[in-house]
């Protein structure tokens, strides 16, 4: 084996573990000993790939929203796209894979204000391509009087912000489901006017 694709192999399981201490523990409650330990790895190997364990942690989100972006881009046809539809997807992505969720919601949940700047960046294609679909999506319904575009699209990221709390911190099984209802009545409301 070439040495770039051992390389390659020890960064990966190295962030494999970190992905899984993080989304576990947060940022606040992982540390370099414990990814060691979870995934037996020595400290001069982690080291070496790693100047410490924000940069470790730097690349997990890159990864977690990479991957997510990916996947919606795959999924989603922004042509024909219903909130309900963008909503079930990320849902979707959510359910396949739990530990980008927990991972996520620590991020939204728990910022790290020393690393702003750089998770920012991380995020950026995600956030653009989110806004993109928000934006085609809100544009093809009728907005509530007095609403524009924009303040629907920030209104809605608010929201999707606080059901991240609800679905983090909800343990139950149908904790999608319930956020989904949710959803539904922050779209079309509870009392009749």
């Amino acid at each position: 084996m070439k040495q770039a694709e051992r390389s390659r192999r020890s960064r990966s399981m190295i962030r494999m573990h970190a992905f899984t201490e993080f989304a576990e523990h947060g940022y606040a409650g992982s540390g370099i000993n414990q990814i060691c330990t979870r995934g037996n790895i020595s400290k001069g190997l982690l080291y070496h790939y790693y100047e410490n364990k924000d940069a470790l942690y730097l690349d997990c989100i890159s990864l977690l929203f990479q991957e997510m972006t990916n996947f919606l881009r795959g999924q989603l046809d922004l042509s024909t796209l219903t909130i309900d539809q963008y909503f079930a997807m990320r849902i979707d992505f959510f359910q396949k894979h739990p530990m980008h969720r927990q991972l996520f919601y620590d991020v939204l949940i728990y910022p790290q204000s020393h690393l702003a700047e750089q998770i920012a960046k991380c995020r950026q294609e995600f956030d653009q391509f989110n806004d993109h679909a928000l934006r085609t999506i809100l544009q093809k319904e009728n907005l509530a009087d007095r609403l524009t575009l924009d303040q629907a699209i920030a209104q809605f990221r608010a929201f999707v912000n606080f059901l991240g709390v609800y679905i983090r911190e909800d343990s139950v099984p149908d904790a999608e489901q319930k956020a989904h209802e949710l959803l539904h009545t922050m779209l079309y409301g509870l009392i009749m006017r």
